[in-house]
């Protein structure tokens, strides 16, 4: 079910961007909108999707055969998430033109107006992605993937629609409207789902539930490593905002691309894996655990590769294919180009640092992927310094590569000598 929203949803997505492209170009509002929207989205992964991923399903796994149990952890999760949601946006609306000079310092006068602007409009997308996420970790518990994973389609199809009717009237605003009114949309889908798994929201619930204490212990662990990717890719335009004009859209137009592997393989295999790994681990089978953890990375193996090969062999005929029309110029595609090839030398090790961190999440082990994560943002942050001063954007693109396998390399070496062996003769074997 995942792999079949994803074939649907992903290439929704490259038409929304697509469509962006056309109208837009790679453009210096392209630039604004990517950066205002970004910031929402990276605190919401910092503090909700990406850390509930990390650490709610080993703990909700638990209660999956259990319906009311199960509905009252969700709703403690559900009611805590939701004020700390709030107490974010609200801070965020107040320091919006504060986290916009620190997001992208090279943006000034109306540039950087426009920016705070779009970023408080697209604010709800926080506390909306936020319900959102505890819904996706509840139903994953209990093996339903696909709705969560459809969500996606019903938000690229939102703002296809608001970019193509709006834009003649909005500008470049029509695209906040998509973000917020798809994210809407999004939440709302789920509502059903829930009600046909027996999942029923109380707001009364208090916080005194022993699942909830145990979230405490993880939850710090738990944000420092799934910030790794967002805080580095934040770095990352923060660093190409100071460049020349379309160097922040470059990046992320060659990233949409670039992640797709990941997306159609990777996104379904660990998501799921997170489930089944917890369960052995829950259940005390070592031997299962190390199998399916196998599995996992010998189909990361058989993706990455080739996809590593395609996007570097054929990085501006795949740009030009799919972007440039419109507003999008050769010059545009060259960027892009450029971007997608340093992207692309990453797509293994992006994918399995992904699945590394899961193996010590199912573990309820956040500490150690938050220490290799912080020194990964280190890194990103020298390299991002250096390499943009020698390449320019690409260079930065080359750095999230870099870091990424660096990364990968070391969750690996300690994973071992933690848990024990991964079957390394066959992992190399199926490298």
């Amino acid at each position: 079910p995942i792999l079949i929203a994803t074939l649907i949803s992903r290439p929704l997505g490259f038409i929304r961007e697509a469509v962006q492209a056309a109208l837009f170009g790679a453009s210096r509002l392209t630039d604004i909108f990517i950066i205002a929207y970004n910031v929402p989205e990276l605190i919401q992964t910092l503090f909700f999707s990406g850390v509930l991923s990390n650490f709610f399903v080993p703990i909700i796994t638990r209660y999956r055969n259990q319906r009311e149990e199960l509905s009252t952890v969700f709703s403690v999760t559900m009611n805590g998430a939701l004020v700390l949601a709030f107490t974010l946006a609200s801070l965020c609306y107040v320091t919006a033109p504060w986290i916009m000079t620190v997001a992208a310092p090279g943006l000034t006068g109306g540039d950087h107006d426009l920016a705070v602007f779009l970023f408080r409009f697209m604010l709800p997308m926080l506390i909306l992605h936020c319900l959102l996420a505890v819904i996706k970790g509840t139903l994953d518990s209990i093996d339903h993937y696909a709705m969560p994973e459809y969500a996606g389609v019903f938000f690229n199809v939102v703002m296809i629609a608001c970019a193509l009717l709006l834009a003649g009237s909005y500008s470049i605003t029509s695209l906040a409207i998509g973000v917020v009114g798809g994210s809407i949309l999004q939440l709302l889908v789920q509502v059903p789902v829930l009600r046909q798994k027996g999942l029923h929201y109380r707001p009364s619930v208090g916080f005194a539930h022993p699942a909830l204490h145990e979230m405490r212990g993880l939850v710090l662990g738990a944000i420092i490593a799934t910030a790794v990717v967002p805080i580095n890719a934040f770095v990352a335009r923060a660093m190409a905002s100071g460049l020349p004009e379309g160097s922040v859209s470059a990046l992320a137009y060659a990233f949409r691309v670039f992640i797709l592997p990941v997306s159609l393989f990777a996104v379904p295999v660990y998501t799921v894996l997170l489930t089944e790994l917890s369960t052995a681990q829950h259940q005390g089978e070592q031997q299962r655990f190390k199998d399916q953890a196998a599995t996992g990375l010998s189909l990361l193996f058989s993706v990455a590769l080739p996809a590593t090969a395609v996007l570097i062999a054929l990085a501006t005929p795949i740009t030009r294919l799919l972007y440039e029309r419109g507003q999008f110029t050769p010059e545009d595609t060259l960027l892009t180009s450029q971007a997608l090839i340093a992207y692309g030398v990453g797509v293994l090790a992006y994918g399995t640092s992904q699945v590394m961190v899961r193996l010590f999440n199912a573990t309820k082990d956040t500490s150690t992927p938050a220490f290799v994560g912080l020194g990964s943002i280190g890194l990103s942050i020298g390299g991002n310094w250096l390499f943009r001063e020698w390449w320019g954007h690409w260079g930065i693109a080359l750095v999230t590569s870099v870091v990424s396998y660096g990364n990968t390399l070391v969750l690996y070496g300690l994973f071992p000598r933690r848990f024990g062996p991964l079957n390394e003769s066959v992992l190399l074997r199926r490298l």
